[in-house]
């Protein structure tokens, strides 16, 4: 038998239920009190909460709350709201540099966990929802949005090509080169918006293809998606006689770098940079004088203007370079001696000399997305063993890395996004039955969450 007795103290009331029983070894009647909580003024007991664990809250509250203010967050749910993996895996993707398999160990111990909801991080499931992310029609439904959201109607864009070293038999795996010499890899191509730097696109393609033969067909796709090409910034391996004809009958101004192997880089080298060493020519890049001398050239058939830079440091170490080669012959090539320091880059257009390298140098931004790719979001090795799932993970690290760039865009370079994961990580909660209670927050990261325009509650609901 139960009843309910009433306490006072400090002026409040506190309700115990109290349950008779039988004591055996006393042989006496007991009584058993279990605290149901304080009565309020109408009677009723407010029940009290049991704290169920206690979990890392700062990081994943942090990316939830920033990726809703970003443009493509309703296009996450609008194209991919079957796959109730992809956040989770963002999320850990973001936060953690270990191999895929420990996303569930991670996120059992994350406020992830609650926010968004119960997801199966195991690896098989892993596996399905990078099988599913993999599928060409899914791709394309996300581009279709992705890219009308961010109304590049008439942009500029940088592309440019990386190697992914990958040992597993797929597909898209060929033997290539790379800078760590000849290995099977595969080689992903990624488009940049040339104002934004944000990336537009990306293409993977067999190791062995080369940078040349891969210009018009990602032109023609980015053009079916709707992209109207007004300029491209490429590297010297796009450079070839059919893909200058492309760019002139697109009408897509370009600006290139033109290989030393070429005879028209030569005949410039041969017959104009005798007095490219002249005042008339000298100009500042940075913190470095320089030498920029602009010619007008024909270009297979089209006007062009050709830039000779001359890099005066560059060309005292390729000069020395270059006669410490030579000591045991009778001469060098005249032409070998002219070229040291000297690169040729080459526009459709007309532009200033003192802007035409800062220009070019533009396309160090997709390097360093490929950087971010490859050692912030831990892009490599590529551990996926399925043509599909290998698509899946590199679609799944393309949205993460559109993320991570508007992330570390926002903390103005005074956090990197790996400093800020970490600090706000530190931040924890306890877990109630109904309730979380974050722990009071350190200096740094109220900047963190000040800089990201995230406010943090003492108390939020489950």
């Amino acid at each position: 038998m139960s009843f309910i007795r009433y306490k006072k103290r400090d002026g409040k009331r506190y309700a115990y239920e109290i349950t008779a029983y039988w004591d055996k070894e006393l042989k006496k009647p007991r009584q058993k009190a279990v605290y149901l909580g304080v009565v309020d003024d109408d009677g009723q007991v407010q029940k009290t909460s049991t704290e169920k664990l206690q979990l890392d809250f700062g990081d994943s509250f942090l990316l939830n709350e920033f990726i809703m203010q970003l443009s493509i967050s309703p296009i996450l749910k609008n194209t991919l709201c079957r796959c109730g993996e992809l956040m989770p895996l963002i999320f850990y993707r973001l936060c953690s540099q270990s191999a895929m398999y420990n996303a569930s160990t991670w996120i059992a111990g994350n406020y992830a966990n609650v926010i968004l909801g119960s997801a199966n991080l195991s690896s098989q499931n892993i596996s399905r929802t990078l099988k599913y992310l993999g599928s060409e029609q899914v791709q394309q439904k996300f581009f279709k949005q992705y890219l009308g959201a961010v109304n590049h109607t008439n942009s500029a864009i940088i592309i440019d090509a990386t190697s992914l070293p990958n040992s597993s038999h797929v597909g898209f795996n060929a033997w290539g080169y790379d800078d760590g010499g000849i290995g099977k890899q595969l080689r992903m191509l990624c488009v940049l918006d040339g104002k934004t730097k944000l990336p537009l696109f990306y293409r993977y393609l067999p190791g062995n293809m080369l940078d040349i033969s891969t210009l018009q067909t990602t032109v023609a796709e980015l053009r079916l998606m709707g992209i109207k090409i007004s300029s491209a910034l490429l590297d010297a391996g796009y450079f070839s006689e059919t893909n200058v004809h492309e760019l002139y009958e697109q009408d897509i101004n370009f600006l290139t770098r033109m290989p030393k192997s070429r005879t028209i880089y030569k005949d410039l080298i041969a017959h104009h940079s005798s007095n490219l060493e002249s005042l008339k020519y000298a100009t500042k890049y940075g913190n470095r004088a320089i030498f920029v001398k602009c010619k007008a050239i024909n270009l297979f058939g089209h006007k062009a203007y050709a830039y000779m830079v001359l890099d005066p440091v560059r060309k005292g170490k390729e000069l020395q370079k270059l006669i410490m080669e030579h000591l045991a012959d009778s001469e060098i090539a005249p032409t070998d001696m002219a070229g040291c320091g000297v690169m040729v880059l080459v526009s459709s257009n007309k532009l200033a000399p003192q802007d035409v390298v800062s220009n070019y140098y533009a396309r160090q931004a997709v390097e360093q997305v490929f950087g971010f790719y490859k050692d912030d979001l831990q892009l490599l090795p590529l551990r996926a063993h399925s043509d599909d799932t290998i698509r899946g993970y590199m679609f799944l690290l393309f949205i993460t890395l559109i993320i991570f760039i508007e992330l570390r865009k926002t903390l103005e370079n005074k956090f990197t996004v790996e400093q800020a994961l970490l600090i706000t990580r530190n931040l924890k909660c306890k877990v109630f039955d109904d309730k979380i209670v974050i722990a009071e927050m350190t200096k740094q990261q109220k900047e963190i969450f000040a800089l990201c325009h995230v406010i943090v509650p003492r108390i939020c609901g489950i």
